[in-house]
């Protein structure tokens, strides 16, 4: 075999090697990505329907501190 022919193997297999490489890496950060935007839409959701509630409390207003204290007791403030 020609040396020119294996040198041409050789640069094709490392080629393909660091391509897979490059690859899964690529891969991985995407799927990262996704897991991290997934998990902050949803604390952002979470965050929206707590201010929804609060604004819902302070718009139909509490009317004495008895319910005052029962919402709070309830957690639902």
């Amino acid at each position: 075999m020609s040396p020119y022919f294996v040198g041409g193997l050789t640069m094709t297999a490392i080629a393909f090697i660091l391509t897979l490489i490059w690859y899964a890496n690529r891969a991985g950060r995407n799927a990262a990505r996704v897991r991290s935007e997934a998990k902050d839409a949803a604390t952002a959701n979470e965050e929206a329907a707590a201010s929804q509630r609060a604004l819902n409390a302070r718009t139909n207003g509490i009317r004495s501190n008895n319910e005052l204290l029962g919402t709070l007791d309830k957690g639902e403030f």
